[in-house]
């Protein structure tokens, strides 16, 4: 009895999200429901069989996603030559009759079709992995906190989809989408229980990416023209750009690419995150966090990894508003390179460290990078 609530239970919290990612993209659009529950069915039965599927070829063939067992090697095969394709194309081949046939003539449709199939399908996973596997503690946190990623990856090539020029970007929309959602899966279901901490800055900035995405296509109303009230507290917080405006401040200025600019960014990037680790390390040591304790497979190593994460995330930001000002920069595009280049260094130079921080160094590089532009976005000449 209780595995079956429990199952219930994760199977109905993607189907949630899809609920209410449908409500709020759905209004002033034709939406055909039917369809659409068919889809979610669709992705259910596909969901249960891709879960057979690859049980039986992990068996006859030895693969297997978890470190412990594959090794890491072993474990980065399955996931991208063989768990991540496949899952992320089947989930394709749910929506795409309804692309043939002209069903998906916009984005938010796209988005729609895309995140409910793939919530039908994260569903699936969800109740047939209790069922089959058993489940511990660690076992349902993994699933519940797997199951956004189905529908944040399905909406960015169902945003592909659903617009004018899908022959030209749709094939990089699935690729990045497949590869985020590898490294995501990889991180929640490959490593050990410790590393679970570095899927909340993924999971972070697919929520904060969701969230400007649905500010582009479909813009809240205001409540003198018919919108919905909203309250206090959501009102007086800054609203974020939207992709336009991301897309605008990303591109090249008039005037010539300051080279120097990005080169100094990226040494100032590199100095403000040394200091604020330093900053990190000083702090943990006075409340008393053991720092040795940061082993993937322990548990308790969640809390030095936050806390060590948390300083390296703050630099970003501060690091990127100092070179914009600095630089008199009238775009983001230059303190966005510095930055990119100074996480690829860090990421190079942690490639001869332990496994465990390199995999938490690539999980937090995306945030980091936002951060940085963020911080730069505010500190620009407009």
């Amino acid at each position: 009895m209780t595995r079956l609530l429990l199952s219930l239970a994760l199977g109905l919290l993607p189907l949630g999200f899809a609920v209410v990612l449908t409500r709020r993209l759905g209004r002033g659009i034709p939406v055909d429901y039917r369809r659409l529950a068919m889809v979610c069915a669709a992705g259910f039965a596909m969901g249960s069989g891709a879960v057979y599927f690859e049980r039986l070829a992990f068996g006859l063939t030895g693969l297997a996603l978890d470190v412990s067992t594959a090794g890491t090697a072993g474990a980065l095969l399955a996931m991208f030559l063989f768990v991540a394709p496949f899952e992320e194309g089947l989930k394709v081949l749910l929506v795409w009759p309804l692309y043939r046939r002209g069903r998906l003539d916009s984005r938010r449709l796209g988005i729609i079709f895309g995140a409910t199939g793939a919530a039908g399908f994260a569903s699936a996973e969800s109740v047939a992995t209790v069922f089959v596997a058993g489940s511990s503690g660690v076992d349902l946190v993994r699933l519940a906190v797997a199951a956004p990623a189905h529908l944040f990856c399905a909406g960015v090539w169902g945003y592909a989809l659903g617009s004018q020029t899908r022959g030209r970007w749709f094939s990089g929309a699935w690729l990045a989408a497949m590869l985020t959602h590898g490294v995501y899966d990889h991180i929640v279901f490959g490593r050990g229980a410790g590393l679970l901490a570095a899927a909340v800055p993924l999971l972070g900035a697919m929520a904060f990416l969701g969230w400007i995405a649905m500010r582009d296509v479909a813009p809240r109303q205001r409540l003198s023209d018919g919108g919905p009230p909203s309250s206090a507290i959501l009102s007086s917080l800054p609203e974020p750009p939207s992709l336009r405006a991301m897309q605008r401040a990303l591109r090249k200025t008039d005037r010539p690419l300051m080279l120097h600019w990005i080169a100094v960014g990226a040494l100032v990037n590199v100095g403000v995150v040394l200091v604020s680790l330093a900053l990190a390390v000083y702090a943990g040591h006075r409340m008393g966090v053991d720092f040795a304790l940061a082993d993937e497979a322990d548990v308790r190593s969640i809390g030095p990894l936050i806390l060590l994460g948390s300083g390296l995330l703050a630099a970003f930001p501060f690091a990127g508003y100092l070179v914009a000002r600095a630089s008199a920069a009238q775009s983001v595009l230059e303190p966005a390179m510095a930055a990119a280049l100074a996480i690829a260094a860090v990421v190079l130079a942690l490639s001869a460290t332990a496994p465990v921080v390199l995999i938490f160094a690539l999980a937090v590089s995306p945030v980091a990078f936002g951060l940085a532009c963020s911080g730069a976005w505010f500190g620009m000449e407009r």
